[in-house]
């Protein structure tokens, strides 16, 4: 008796256990899966947004790109959920049969019982059977052993139940499993057709560039000069801050704490725009269509929605605002040893010197009307040092 209800206990808790189990695994695969369902639906909107002229840019293909991407993991994610779905169906399958066979052997058992109480129901009777023991301590016996198959009898009972509950809740979770599957295979065929008219639609438009090969090149040597301008004007700024500040000012615990509370932010930093997508990232990649040429970007480029204004990522002072032509007006921040530099602004609402804090509007991100975008560049800085920002802002 006592096995079998610790075998029982340890079904039931191994299916409470891996149903935990998979509702952890699968509120975080719901959550990314919401989550890039919002990075879909923006990138819609902009890609709506955009007339068929500005169509034919580089600016409109990342953000196609974006949405392709964003696309494929939503899948990759919807995959996931229908995997971790069929395994739990598969377990509780294994469970309703193994709980099944315990409520046969149960009742069989209780039957068995019931029937030969019946049979012998002369021979039981309870006073009888205690006062024609020969001894007390016979007698005493026999009432422990009539309590303890009355005791059983009980237990059997409550077993039943319990298990007959346990039967119906999984049989119930099976067929809300089994109905989220179907609904979870439908948006994946949903997406899978999309995401062929998505990469239909990139293929048409590099097509398109790759004619305009020339003007593309121009292009991308025209903003080779202005990012290598913006460059070297923001290590000069740099440099003339540090030369102008005492090295005693690096040390005193103002600064100190300042760098230190930057440092300790890091991935945690938000991002200087509260919507938008990562269109290019820092460092050297291949053109999208230019064969064998190199985009070098010293931050990473964000494309938001019109009107959109750019946000400092963590308290400091306004070391710097600048002018280049091109590349709009750039802010510089300064945060103890570090900066962050926020470019391709069309106005600012700050000034140097100014103490900023974390989040606090700095300027309007300039807007692009022959591509029909909305992009700005960070960068971060120690020191001489460029960094990249995406291991310092938190991940979306």
């Amino acid at each position: 008796m006592n096995s079998f209800i610790k075998y029982f206990l340890l079904i039931i808790s191994f299916s409470l256990i891996s149903l935990f189990v998979f509702s952890q695994s699968k509120e975080e695969l719901e959550k990314q899966r919401k989550q890039k369902q919002k990075e879909i639906e923006y990138t819609k909107k902009l890609i709506t947004e955009t007339t068929e002229k500005q169509k034919q840019t580089i600016t409109f293909l990342n953000t196609l790109n974006k949405q392709i991407n964003s696309r494929e993991e939503l899948i990759s994610t919807v995959s996931k959920e229908i995997k971790y779905i069929n395994e739990q169906i598969e377990n509780n399958k294994g469970v309703i049969e193994s709980l099944q066979k315990d409520l046969e052997n149960l009742k069989k058992e209780y039957a068995n019982m019931l029937c030969f109480a019946y049979k012998n129901r002369n021979t039981y009777n309870k006073i009888g059977f205690i006062l024609s023991a020969k001894t007390f301590n016979q007698s005493f016996q026999r009432l422990k052993l009539l309590q303890h198959y009355s005791s059983y009898r009980k237990n059997q009972m409550k077993l039943i139940d319990k298990t007959t509950k346990s039967i119906e809740t999984k049989v119930a979770l099976l067929q809300v499993q089994k109905k989220n599957k179907v609904s979870l295979l439908t948006k994946q065929n949903i997406e899978k057709k999309q995401l062929e008219k998505d990469k239909s639609s990139k293929s048409n438009i590099i097509v398109k560039l790759k004619k305009k090969k020339k003007e593309l090149k121009k292009e991308l040597k025209a903003k080779e000069k202005i990012a290598a301008e913006l460059k070297s004007k923001i290590k000069k700024l740099i440099a003339k801050t540090m030369t102008k500040a005492s090295k005693s000012y690096y040390l005193t615990p103002e600064a100190k704490k300042l760098s230190l509370d930057f440092v300790n932010n890091r991935s945690k930093l938000p991002w200087p725009v509260e919507k938008g997508f990562i269109s290019e990232t820092f460092g050297k990649h291949l053109h999208p269509t230019l064969k064998n040429v190199y985009i070098v970007n010293n931050g990473i480029k964000i494309k938001t929605n019109k009107n959109a204004n750019a946000r400092a990522i963590f308290n400091g002072k306004v070391s710097n605002v600048i002018r280049i032509p091109g590349a709009g007006r750039s802010v510089l921040i300064n945060h103890g040893q570090y900066f962050s530099v926020y470019s391709n602004l069309s106005n600012v609402s700050v000034s140097a010197g100014e103490i900023v804090s974390t989040k606090q509007v700095i300027g309007k991100i300039t807007y692009d009307s022959r591509s029909g975008s909305t992009e700005m560049e960070l960068q971060i800085w120690k020191m001489k040092q460029n960094l990249n920002p995406i291991y310092w802002i938190a991940p979306r």
